[in-house]
């Protein structure tokens, strides 16, 4: 976790701990990153709050958010009670490169929010 938040850092990526992990900011969007402390091989990125969800849109929400999972891989568009989010959870070894790691996983989610968003389009 401490190798976790110094790289952050060091990517000037200004993260904040909290009690589950980190959250900071990139490129407008926050990310959360879920750490387990009873499993250091586990690792949990998150793009929270992509969309809005009620009772009028939720079957498009989770339409798209199917189509997401379907066509990626490492992540998932999770519909909660009240919006949906691009999640990517893996596994990592006991010393993982982050340098590699973070920013092929942001990539992939923010590319997996766009995806969720023309999903909508076509519904």
């Amino acid at each position: 976790k401490s190798n976790l938040g110094s790289y952050l850092t060091s990517e000037g990526l200004r993260p904040e701990e909290t009690d589950f992990g980190f959250v900071f900011e990139y490129q407008k969007l926050t990310y959360l990153i879920f750490w387990d402390d009873d499993d250091n091989q586990y690792l949990k990125i998150a793009l929270p709050g992509i969309y809005n969800v009620d009772d009028n849109n939720r079957d498009d929400a989770l339409a798209a958010a199917n189509e997401v999972n379907k066509e990626w891989k490492v992540i998932k568009a999770v519909v909660t009670d009240d919006e949906v989010w691009v999640v990517a959870e893996q596994l990592v070894d006991k010393d993982p490169n982050l340098v590699d790691l973070v920013p092929r996983t942001i990539k992939i989610l923010t590319q997996g929010r766009i995806s969720f968003y023309e999903h909508l389009k076509e519904l």
